[in-house]
């Protein structure tokens, strides 16, 4: 039978917990889905009826409080106005009830009701309004009458006359202010009781006012009708009134109802509500104890089989961990489980570490071997990363480059520790630098690129060495200076001693011979300023008178004179470089110097040959190549072939100024010469002047400038374009320098396309495009590809301008860049 896994086992136990929390998540769901359907439909048929009797009986309490309202109102307009109100309450009323409720009956005898209000109200406003009128003539007459029989001077009957105006005035008054009919009826009688007495006395003042009393009391318009009628209207509008609240009271009452009949559903539904949450209760009280009974059981199997086969193995590790490699797990424990994998994977882990113990010390071994041999170079070591920071060194590192070892701590950047220490740093050729203190010291730098990225810097003191060579110089400086002292000495005692024997002679010469020592006084003076002359060009001391000229055109123009020069069997061949070449240089002496050099080729060549004149183009440098298939010089010929009075040639014929004259024209044009000979191959002699500059165009402010360039001659050249337009301008002749540079704050990167043989223009670019979102990049190369892998990216942010660098394409192309960032 197949043992089921740890892992079989407890997914198992996690299936059925899964199992039941889903049993009692559908439980609780199904419960609390009938309760919110419960709810709803609660909400639906029990909370609606419950608000609609809510708001009936709100509108009963406003139509009962509005009736009244009506009674106390003496306008009809405002009459008419709260009559509609109130009609249109009872129709909200009635809209809210079903046609065939019972109440319907009683809302429309309601409305009836208020229009009998309305009606009867209107009608008492508008006899009111004749009984105020006439109240206030009444009010008009008694005031007349009681100040007429005050009169002190009246007769006595006359005064009894208007008391008795007065007093019947004064019955009208009363009545037409009365609150009920039977108040209207006792002032009637009192009326009439009076008017019968004063007609019986026949008075003979007041008969105007008698007159007009009486029509104001009787007949269909009188007093006493129109009171009888206002309170008619009153009584009619009271009963209507009654009818009104009786409609609020039957509106209130069916509230009420609708109320009692939503509390009874209410509690049906809460009692059906609490037996389903009692039945979802034990439910899940029963499904929870069978899930807590299996958790308890995977408890106990985990704590009593994985975990202590886990402890086992644990403890196990920690003993082989701390050294204990005898540390051992015994076999067959959860065979064919993760358990037993587990115990497995142990004793790999520990044949592991057996060997990684033998790797150790033989690691160990090796290290020790590698301190050893750091502290024994006499050189400084240092390893650098990608990004030019010391890694590691050696002890010496400190001593050679002068500074206090503590500078070497946390990975300082190499370029940054050696400009700190003072040091000055001119490339010599590949990967190969010479440096320089105030104080004289030297050291030589050579760079070694490691397969893993980073590189190995050796620096050694050069000082002592430096030091060697100048002096050695300077002997030879001052044994060729014997050497020109005693030649010249010795060209000068002949002329001299010709002229002075000249002179001695003519004393007693005839004339005819006298013109002849003159001739001979002549020539050596001649000779004398021809030597005077190659020693003031070997001395570079000569007049010269430059002038710009155009180099190939130059070189051309002599082919005829040095092919009429050479031997025939001498082959001459020019090669000039396509363009123009302009020189600032003295032409005459040029074509001397280039003529003189064609001639020592065509003397050194024994037999046929061939003699090549080349112009071309080395940055900012005319180079002239006079070469030839001639014997060639040995070292040790070489090594003197430019000092004044040396010839190599087997005959002893020349005067050995020729190589000095050259030398001596060169250097003072600015230019230099240099020499490569193999014996029985030929001699290549190499003269280099500087290319005259046009007028620069003025370039715009550029910021600060990093400039990125491993060819010596063309970082001289970008440095005097850049310098006056750059706000500051930083200088690297690698890649790795470069990018430990491009940390700092640039607005401008112009960087070669292939540095030492690698393609990093483009990677330096986009770094410091990425970093400087101001920054713009210049990409330069002799090669330039075709097509710009940056320019997509960042748009009117980099420029390609082929070598060699010049003034204009560098100002037209920061034109184009400036132009599209302007738009």
């Amino acid at each position: 039978m197949t043992r089921l896994s740890v892992r079989a086992r407890l997914n198992l136990a996690l299936a059925l917990l899964a199992l039941a929390v889903l049993t009692v998540g559908a439980i609780a769901w199904g419960a609390l889905t009938r309760g919110a359907d419960r709810l709803e439909l609660l909400h639906s048929e029990t909370l609606s009826g419950v608000e609609q009797a809510l708001t009936l009986s709100r509108q009963a309490a406003d139509l009962a409080t509005l009736a009244p309202y009506l009674l106390t109102l003496d306008s009809p307009f405002r009459i008419d106005n709260q009559g509609r109100a109130a009609t249109a309450l009872v129709d909200d009323i009635a809209a809210g009830l079903p046609p065939d409720a019972p109440l319907q009956a009683q809302l429309a005898d309601t409305r009836r009701a208020i229009a009998d209000v309305v009606r009867e109200t209107m009608l008492r406003a508008r006899l009111r309004d004749q009984v105020l009128r006439l109240n206030g003539e009444l009010a008009a007459i008694e005031r007349r009458a009681a100040a007429l029989s005050a009169r002190p001077a009246a007769a006595l009957a006359e005064r009894q006359d208007w008391l008795a105006t007065q007093r019947i005035a004064a019955a009208l008054l009363a009545a037409g202010r009365a609150e009920n009919l039977i108040g209207v009826g006792e002032f009637q009688r009192e009326y009439t009781l009076l008017s019968a007495r004063l007609a019986e006395s026949r008075p003979d003042h007041g008969t105007a006012e008698l007159a007009r009393l009486s029509a104001i009391a009787e007949g269909a318009r009188g007093l006493f009708e129109l009171r009888r009628q206002d309170l008619a209207r009153q009584i009619g509008a009271e009963s209507a009134l009654v009818r009104i609240r009786l409609g609020a009271a039957a509106v209130t009452a069916y509230s009420a109802t609708r109320v009692a009949e939503a509390q009874a559903t209410i509690a049906t539904e809460r009692a059906s509500t609490t037996t389903a949450i009692a039945w979802a209760k034990s439910t899940i009280l029963l499904v929870g104890l069978g899930s807590a009974a299996l958790a308890l059981a995977a408890a106990v199997y985990v704590s009593g089989h994985v975990t202590a086969n886990l402890r086992a193995i644990s403890d196990a590790m920690m003993r082989l961990a701390s050294g204990d490699r005898s540390s051992r797990l015994p076999r067959g424990e959860g065979r064919g489980d993760e358990i037993g994998k587990l115990f497995h994977a142990f004793r790999i882990f520990r044949a592991n570490a057996l060997r990684l113990d033998r790797s150790h010390r033989q690691t160990a071994q090796r290290t020790a071997l590698y301190e050893n041999m750091m502290a024994g170079i006499s050189d400084g070591v240092a390893i650098l990363s990608d990004h030019g920071q010391i890694v590691t060194g050696n002890d010496r590192l400190a001593q050679v480059l002068r500074i206090d070892p503590a500078q070497l701590k946390g990975r300082p950047l190499f370029a940054e520790v050696v400009a700190a220490a003072g040091w000055s740093r001119a490339d010599l050729h590949g990967d190969v630098a010479n440096l320089s203190l105030p104080d004289g010291a030297q050291a030589e730098l050579r760079r070694s690129r490691l397969p893993s990225g980073g590189e190995v810097v050796l620096i050694s003191d050069a000082t002592e060495r430096r030091q060697v060579e100048e002096r050695l110089s300077q002997i030879q400086r001052i044994e060729a200076l014997g050497k020109v002292s005693g030649e010249v000495a010795h060209d000068f005692g002949n002329i001299l001693s010709t002229v002075s024997g000249s002179l001695h002679l003519m004393e007693n010469a005839p004339a005819e011979r006298q013109a002849v020592l003159r001739q001979t006084i002549a020539s050596a003076v001649d000779i004398g300023m021809s030597l005077t002359g190659r020693l003031l060009s070997f001395a570079r001391r000569q007049h010269l008178e430059p002038e710009v000229i155009d180099l190939p055109a130059l070189v051309e123009g002599m082919a005829d004179l040095v092919g009429f020069a050479l031997r025939d069997e001498v082959e001459l061949e020019i090669r000039a470089a396509p363009g123009p070449l302009p020189i600032r240089v003295d032409p005459g002496q040029l074509e001397s110097a280039i003529l003189n050099l064609c001639l020592n080729a065509g003397q050194a060549i024994e037999g046929p040959g061939r003699v090549v004149l080349s112009v071309r183009r080395d940055g900012s440098q005319a180079v002239i190549e006079v070469a030839d298939t001639g014997i060639g010089m040995s070292p040790e010929v070489l090594a003197h072939a430019m000092e004044p009075f040396f010839t190599a040639r087997p005959d002893g014929t020349g005067t050995g100024l020729g190589l000095a004259m050259v030398y001596g024209f060169i250097r003072q044009s600015g230019g230099d010469v240099d020499i490569a000979s193999t014996p029985g191959e030929g001699t290549t002699v190499r003269l280099s002047l500087p290319l005259h500059a046009a007028p620069q165009p003025k370039l715009p402010r550029l910021g600060a400038v990093l400039l990125v360039e491993d060819d010596a001659a063309e970082r001289t050249v970008a440095t005097a374009l850049m310098s006056a337009a750059a706000t500051s301008l930083d200088v690297a002749g690698d890649a790795t320098e470069a990018m430990a540079r491009i940390h700092r704050p640039i607005d401008l990167i112009a960087t070669d396309l292939s540095l030492h043989g690698q393609v990093e223009g483009w990677r330096l670019a986009e770094a410091a495009l990425t970093r400087w979102p101001q920054a713009r990049a210049l990409i330069v190369s002799g090669h330039l590809p075709e097509t710009d892998p940056l320019s997509s990216r960042f748009p009117g942010r980099t420029a390609t301008l082929a070598k060699p660098l010049t003034a204009d394409a560098l100002a037209a192309a920061l034109s184009r860049m400036n132009h599209f960032q302007e738009q």
